[in-house]
């Protein structure tokens, strides 16, 4: 698998920062430019409880936070289980109905899919756009997801709940508020699958759904896999830099090589290759993360020359965090991409959690 050269590299940030200057000024480009306007009134009263539910990435959490009197958020109970695939919308709403808590009243959803941002009454709703990491969510397309879900508790349960809704880079950049300036923060998710937002002057929150981004040369081998996914054409940029896909890149070298190594069938199983005492083994598999991380620091890069600013970066996901020199790798393609700007990478504890809960609170 061919790397990148710094000149390449130089290019897709430049791309990255010109569609995102376009999108700014209301032009269609291949990611979004997604406006979220947060309530400035708390829609929970003091020493309420209420719900959180997140969904979208490979474990699925959900929470009991409370507020207290001092307008903080105190986390009561918390549980996490892997996530099934949501192929349709009832498979969706069954799951949802399972995992509510019937002392609740309102539930934040933190999504990690792209959807249209809707302010229904006093609180921030959303429609679904499309389906990603093989979620195909079928039938819910364009319908209003805390709308459906709360038409689906009313008819299941006989129980009235407010449902708000949002995209999880757009939580995770609240979370962010917590700890650092508006002006100098932005949310990345680099995991099971891959985004970011970014706030503006007037406080909103954008998601790009960055995912989107195609002004690169695909590889061959995310040519191959794109053909073959629940949604050809669409997340190219995803299909070349999340945990949901990666594995696949290797499998589809490893075979072309002819390299003794069985097939993998996680990210997880990828990064421990990557250490592999078999020279070959180690080096596909860390081309394969190593040109993953290239691409994300082109989009942290053209973010931060979008911003004209020294940035914080709130990032989640254990790609990110965790694989072998995956973090190191992004700084160090980021000091050759950016060296003018001071770019750091800040975690908030519970950020898919906490972040949501401003969507009420």
């Amino acid at each position: 698998m061919n790397q990148f050269s710094t000149t390449d590299l130089q290019y897709i940030q430049e791309q990255f920062h010109l569609e995102l200057e376009q999108a700014y000024k209301g032009h269609k480009t291949s990611f979004a430019f997604i406006k979220n306007q947060i309530p400035h009134t708390s829609l929970v009263q003091t020493g309420e409880t209420f719900q959180i539910l997140v969904v979208g990435g490979s474990v699925f959490k959900s929470a009991l936070v409370k507020k207290d009197q001092n307008n903080r958020f105190i986390l009561l109970k918390r549980s996490e289980k892997p996530q099934p695939a949501f192929r349709s919308e009832n498979s969706f709403l069954s799951f949802i109905l399972s995992e509510v808590d019937d002392s609740v009243s309102k539930i934040a959803l933190n999504f990690a899919y792209p959807i249209e941002p809707v302010f229904r009454e006093t609180y921030l709703d959303g429609k679904l756009i499309y389906g990603t990491k093989e979620n195909t969510f079928e039938g819910m397309q364009e319908k209003l997801i805390g709308q459906t879900i709360e038409r689906y508790l009313r008819s299941k349960k006989a129980k009235t709940v407010l449902v708000s809704v949002a995209n999880d880079t757009v939580c995770l950049v609240l979370s962010g508020l917590t700890e650092f300036s508006s002006h100098q923060i932005a949310g990345g998710i680099v995991g099971t699958g891959m985004n970011f937002a970014i706030m503006l002057p007037d406080n909103s929150v954008i998601n790009l759904e960055a995912a989107g981004f195609d002004k690169f040369e695909q590889t061959e081998s995310g040519k191959y896999i794109d053909e073959r996914s629940v949604a050809p054409g669409v997340a190219i940029l995803e299909k070349e830099t999340s945990g949901a896909y990666l594995y696949q890149h290797f499998n589809y070298y490893a075979k072309k090589l002819g390299l003794d190594t069985p097939e993998i069938s996680s990210t997880m199983q990828l990064d421990e290759l990557s250490q592999s005492y078999n020279p070959d083994i180690a080096h596909l598999a860390n081309s394969v993360l190593m040109r993953s991380a290239s691409l994300v620091a082109c989009v942290i890069g053209g973010i931060t020359l979008f911003q004209k600013s020294d940035m914080v970066f709130i990032m989640e996901g254990s790609l990110f965090w965790m694989a072998n020199r995956y973090k190191d790798h992004i700084k160090e393609t980021l000091a050759k991409l950016v060296p003018h700007y001071s770019i750091t990478f800040g975690r908030v504890e519970d950020s898919p959690i906490f972040g949501a809960a401003k969507l009420l609170g």
